[in-house]
């Protein structure tokens, strides 16, 4: 009797509330059948055409066109082959045997009959994903085709390793009971030619190899796909009765739908009893698929660092740093962009010190817990305390030093706006076959390349600093602290001066942990790519790139070329390629709570005020007109507060649905506005005020006032420049008219597609001689319209880097959650969308007049 529903009685197994052993996974032949890999009937008569073809016939004739009577009728002559049509898979182990001699010859068979023509079947991606999320660890497998290690290889460096078991005799080194992601080759592994695939070799595994496995089979679920049990090495050794092995936890064995079970596997089911499961499925693609849509947001957390036995520096604990050292905001806004981009689901503020212990970025050590290198150098709230040479020093032509601290997420981004500026990139005029054309002196995606390349794969240990130098005209120099490896020496071609040519899909990480974040953030492309596609992007622009490890010297220096510049003019060059930066006057939500919750209160706000805990609920709405109670509060605080002011149950409306209904999408608007505006009135030390109406509410508007009557200025810092004073509330006289012009915002919620975020709209208030209050509606119109006259491209990029950097504090991220949501998180920057300007023709005259972003 087959189970009625296998994927859901599978997920249970998966899902760490239910079994806390994960189960280990068994897999035969047909799992790899919709990879192109053929059945081991299959193998049979491509073998049997084949050297009938090549040794039989001497070549004379293709495979492809022997007949099937030809090579059935002269492998039937073999007194060593089993005769009928069910029994031609058991033959697999047999015309290994006798007919692929010398084991050349039986190696180069092997390799052809698993070589990948197309891409790997979705069930294999889908177990990777499980693998991913920490819900499978070891699989078995009776293959030797590369299907598996290959799905498992495209999630590195999300899954840093996998470590494969029994690739030939003795080779244990890499087992344990709880790796993250194993592999065992219960035969071998052909790729190394070292496979079991002799008769003698499948009748029996070893006793090492058996002794390895059994603890793991008495104490985990198994789960076996596409096998069909015919060898009987496995059946005997290892799950049968020779084993002594009962399966407590259960054999899930999964077959086709309307395929009966093999004879050996009627004896297992029949010795195990009720510990048997025979599970009938459409096929192991749509079997794992199925397991992974069911257990789409169910993640196992682990503990990395007794895995690893060389940590990186950045994979050390940090020995001085604290949890209270990291910027959790800013970790739960970067990890939870990494989490949806790995397909992990999302990630709650309660499952961050989970998912960092899972990445290996929070470590155990006989002091308590702490944060790795990698954790502080990305999250660190200053993290020059504890690595005070983790900076890079920038300059023009050796001058106008600056120099660039803070967490590696602050750093990327300031730098990349540092090498956007006029100084660093400036604008060129490309002389075309007719027309000049206007472009930066370097491609951009070239120099996000390279800075990623200094950040990631310096070396940290080394208490150098990073730097970078313009030398104007001519290029610019990265150069940071890390020698070259013996691997890469082995591998790349460097000359007597250090100079290479980067080699495409090579690349070895030197801190796993800052390349696996990045990876996941998309601001790194896949491991190999990058210098390779820098030398492409450079020259492409007409310029060039170059890269070398200076002898004597543990750095490394990548150098940028501008395009030539024409005789006698440092503006003029050659070549163009247009790419445009769009600026949307929008700070985007990188975290929103994962529901919100609303309740009835009758009686509104006199019910708040005689039951329930009002200062402790944090920020929350009250719809007056149906006493309707809404808040980000998880229910279980919300129902504590509240007390006898609730009526009912409390609703927990999921965030990530509030677009297909307008009521809810207004209400999370408003709302978030609520959490908005709290964030705004911190900043009432600094001049800002909240507009109300004489009703006492808000107007979506904040403006600045005035100092007792003299103006006000507020310092503040970009990338490009510190210590920037601005007036943000100027006294201005005209004759006996005097008043007050005052910079502010409107603000809006909003969402697009998918995404919500706060709008900003700056604006001018005009106040009286006081600094605070409005003229009347018809005086400031009137003025309004005269200063709108001054406002120009750069006055309104002036305003928008200003808002930008008031409101964030300039840090990366604003937490506007308060009490009980702490994962209401806005960016600490205005929405930017890099578009290539396709569709214009180089040096065609049409395109004279039209400009880029």
């Amino acid at each position: 009797m087959t189970e009625s529903n296998p994927i859901r009685l599978l997920a249970s197994l998966f899902r760490p509330g239910q079994n806390d052993a994960r189960p280990t996974v068994l897999l035969g032949a047909g799992a790899s059948f919709s990879s192109g890999i053929p059945l081991a009937s299959q193998c049979v008569k491509r073998i049997a055409r084949r050297v009938y073809a090549e040794r039989e016939l001497g070549g004379r004739v293709l495979p492809e066109r022997i007949k099937p009577s030809e090579w059935q009728a002269w492998l039937q002559r073999h007194d060593w082959f089993l005769a009928g049509e069910d029994k031609l898979a058991e033959n697999f182990p047999l015309v290994v045997e006798h007919l692929l001699r010398p084991e050349a010859y039986r190696r180069k068979v092997l390799m052809d009959l698993v070589h990948l023509d197309g891409d790997i079947g979705s069930g294999y991606h889908s177990l990777s994903e499980l693998v991913l999320r920490g819900l499978a660890g070891t699989i078995l497998t009776t293959n030797f085709d590369i299907c598996l290690p290959q799905a498992l290889r495209e999630r590195h460096p999300h899954i840093r390793y996998v470590a494969e078991v029994n690739r030939g005799p003795d080779d244990f080194n890499e087992f344990d009971l709880y790796a993250r992601a194993q592999i065992v080759w219960l035969h071998g592994k052909t790729e190394q030619y070292t496979d079991r695939n002799l008769v003698n070799e499948t009748d029996s595994l070893s006793d090492k190899l058996t002794e390895h496995l059994g603890p793991l089979l008495d104490n985990t679920p198994l789960i076996v796909a596409g096998y069909r049990g015919a060898e009987k090495s496995v059946m005997d050794s290892l799950l049968g009765e020779r084993s002594g092995r009962l399966f407590r936890q259960g054999v899930f064995w999964c077959t086709l739908e309307g395929e009966g079970l093999h004879e050996n596997v009627v004896r297992f089911k029949e010795r195990l009893g009720p510990n048997f499961h025979h599970l009938e499925v459409k096929g192991f693609d749509q079997l794992f698929d199925g397991l992974n849509r069911e257990l789409v947001d169910v993640k196992r957390y682990f503990d990395v660092s007794s895995v690893l036995e060389v940590p990186g520096f950045d994979d050390l604990p940090s020995s001085k740093a604290g949890w209270g050292d990291i910027n959790s905001d800013l970790a739960l806004s970067v990890l939870r962009q990494y989490s949806s981009k790995v397909g992990m689901g999302a990630l709650q503020s309660d499952q961050l010190k989970p998912f960092m212990r899972d990445l290996g970025l929070l470590v155990a050590t006989d002091n308590g817990e702490r944060p790795s290198s990698g954790a502080v150098l990305l999250f660190g709230r200053e993290p020059q305390r504890f690595f005070p040479h983790a900076v890079v020093s920038a300059t023009v032509d050796h001058k106008r030093r600056r120099v660039f601290s803070g967490n590696l997420i602050e750093q990327h981004r300031e730098l990349h706006e540092w090498l956007e500026g006029g100084d660093v990139n400036p604008p060129l005029k490309l002389k075309g076959k007719r027309v000049h054309k206007d472009q930066s002196a370097y491609n951009e995606r070239a120099l996000s390349e390279v800075l990623m390349n200094l950040l990631v794969h310096r070396d940290y240990a080394i208490e150098e600093l990073a730097t970078i130098n313009v030398t104007t005209s001519v290029g610019i120099d990265f150069e940071n602290p890390g020698g070259i490896s013996v691997e890469t020496a082995d591998r790349l071609n460097c000359d007597a001066e250090g100079k290479f040519e980067p080699i495409p899909q090579f690349s070895e990480l030197r801190n796993r942990s800052l390349c696996d974040v990045f990876f996941g953030l998309s601001a790194m492309e896949r491991a190999g790519t990058g210098l390779a596609d820098t030398v492409e992007l450079s020259q492409s622009n007409g310029g060039g790139a170059s890269f070398t490890f200076p002898p004597g010297r543990d750095h490394f220096m990548a150098t940028l070329y501008q395009p030539e510049a024409s005789a006698g003019s440092t503006g003029v060059a050659r070549a163009t390629i247009p790419v445009g930066t769009y600026v949307v006057n929008m700070l985007p939500f990188t975290a929103v709570p994962e529901s919100m919750q609303r309740a009835y209160v009758p009686g509104g706000w006199n019910a708040l005020k005689r039951y329930a805990q009002v200062d402790e609920l944090g920020t929350f709405i009250l719809e007056k007109r149906s006493d309707t109670f809404l808040s980000f509060a998880p229910a279980a605080v919300l129902s504590l507060l509240l007390g006898d002011a609730l009526e009912g149950d409390i609703d927990e409306l999921p965030t990530d649905s509030t677009f297909q209904d307008k009521v809810t999408q207004r209400y999370m608007s408003w709302l978030m506005r609520k959490h908005f505006e709290g964030h705004l009135a911190s900043f009432s030390n600094d001049g800002l005020t909240l507009e109300k109406d004489k009703r006492g509410r808000p107007t979506k508007r904040a403006f600045f006032t005035g100092v007792n009557g003299a103006n006000r200025m507020i310092v503040y810092d970009t990338p490009r420049r510190t210590g920037i004073s601005r007036g943000v509330a100027k006294k201005r006289e005209v004759g006996r008219n005097t008043w007050f012009e005052c910079e502010g915002i409107g603000y809006e919620v909003v969402s697009t597609s998918s995404l919500w975020g706060v709008r900003i709209k700056p604006f001018y208030m005009f106040t009286k001689p006081d600094g605070k209050t409005a003229l009347p509606g018809y005086l400031r119109s009137k003025k309004s319209t005269s200063r709108f006259k001054f406002d120009r491209n750069a006055n309104v990029d002036s305003d928008l880097v200003f808002w930008e950097r008031f409101l964030s504090r300039g840090e990366q991220i604003i937490n506007i959650g308060g009490a009980h949501a702490d994962d209401l998180l806005l960016d600490g920057s205005f929405f930017t969308v890099d578009v290539e300007e396709k569709g214009l023709v180089p040096d065609d005259p049409s395109d004279e007049n039209k400009y880029s972003a």
